[in-house]
């Protein structure tokens, strides 16, 4: 997945036809939201946020905050290996 935002990935995820493909890319794509939501509720303990806490700032923040997440998820927590696995076997 590129990071064409929330609705890129989505179009992209409907146009893949292969179910065992399908499967992985939504996983893989579930991982980075979990990771985002983690990084988000991390940022909060900070007093003035890794940017700021202006406008500005917090546009940075959500915009690292998903390329970062998009990283940690492409090279893999383990949560979408579980995921495949567990939703993978209802396909076949």
């Amino acid at each position: 997945m590129n990071s064409d935002g929330i609705i890129g990935s989505v179009i992209q995820l409907r146009e893949i036809k292969d179910p065992q493909k399908q499967v992985k890319a939504v996983a893989r794509e579930f991982e980075a939201l979990f990771i985002n939501e983690l990084l988000k509720e991390m940022d909060k303990t900070l007093s003035n946020g890794f940017f700021g806490r202006s406008f500005s700032g917090s546009v940075y923040q959500s915009l690292f905050e998903m390329n970062l997440s998009r990283i940690i998820a492409e090279r893999g927590t383990g949560l979408s290996e579980m995921l495949i696995r567990a939703f993978g076997k209802e396909i076949y």
